[in-house]
C-alpha cells in the first residue's frame, strides 16, 4: 500500500499482477489493445468490440458517434458512458452517464469532467494522460479497479474504452464497464486479450 497526501493507493495491480498485462496508476490498472485485435479475444465485451471494428468503414479509421444507434448497446445498457474530448486543456466532458454506472459510483457524472466528483479530483492526471495518449495514437483500452475514490470500496469494476472519431482524429470515447468480483483479474475475465501496458509517461 502507497500513501499519497490522505489517500492509500494499492502498489499492486487490482485487477491482477502487473506483470500480467496491465500498468497500475493511482489505483487503477490500464492497458492498451490494438484496434485490430480479435474481437473474440475481448471475453464479455466481445460483442461491442465486434460491433465497433464493423463501423470502421475502411477498417482503419475511427468510427463516428453517429454510426451507433441504441440497439447496438442493447446488452449494455447503463452501463455505458460516452465522453466527448475536450483540449487546451486535455480532459473529458460525460455527454452520457449509464444508470448502473450512477448506482456503482453513486454519482452522475452527465455534464461533468473526468473525476469531478471524486474526494480527489486532482488525483485523475494518470488517467487523463492516459485517455490524451488514446486521442494521439487510438488503441482499444482496459481500465479498472476500486471505486476508493468514490467512497465505493466495495464495488470493483473493468472498463472497455473505444475511441470514436469525426475524421481524422478522435473526438470521444465510448466505455463499457462490467463489476466484477474482489477476486477476479483481466487474466480470468479475458484471458486471451493481447493486452500492452499502458506507459504513463
Amino acid at each position: 500500500m502507497a500513501i499519497q497526501g490522505n489517500y492509500h493507493y494499492r502498489s499492486l495491480s487490482p485487477l491482477g499482477s502487473p506483470s500480467r498485462t496491465l500498468a497500475v496508476a493511482s489505483g487503477w490498472s490500464y492497458g492498451c489493445c490494438s484496434l485490430d485485435a480479435p474481437a473474440q479475444s475481448f471475453g464479455p465485451f466481445a460483442n461491442l468490440v465486434e460491433t465497433w471494428q464493423s463501423r470502421r468503414l475502411d477498417g482503419r479509421t475511427l468510427p463516428a458517434r453517429r454510426a451507433f444507434e441504441m440497439e447496438d448497446f442493447r446488452d449494455w445498457m447503463g452501463q455505458i458512458f460516452i465522453a466527448k474530448i475536450e483540449r487546451a486543456p486535455f480532459d473529458l466532458r460525460y455527454t452520457l452517464w449509464g444508470t448502473t454506472l450512477v448506482d456503482w459510483w453513486g454519482v452522475d457524472y452527465t455534464g461533468k469532467t473526468l473525476g469531478n466528483q471524486s474526494e480527489s479530483p486532482e488525483s485523475w492526471n494518470a488517467e487523463r494522460r492516459y485517455f490524451e495518449t488514446m486521442s494521439r495514437a487510438p488503441f482499444i483500452g482496459l481500465a479498472g479497479g476500486m471505486l476508493t475514490q468514490h467512497s465505493r470500496d466495495h464495488v470493483k469494476v473493468l472498463g472497455l474504452d473505444l475511441p470514436l472519431g469525426d475524421g481524422p482524429r478522435m473526438d470521444r470515447v465510448l466505455s463499457a464497464h462490467l463489476r466484477v468480483n474482489f477476486d477476479d483479474d483481466v487474466g480470468t475475465i479475458i484471458p486471451d486479450c493481447p493486452i500492452t501496458p499502458f506507459e504513463d509517461t
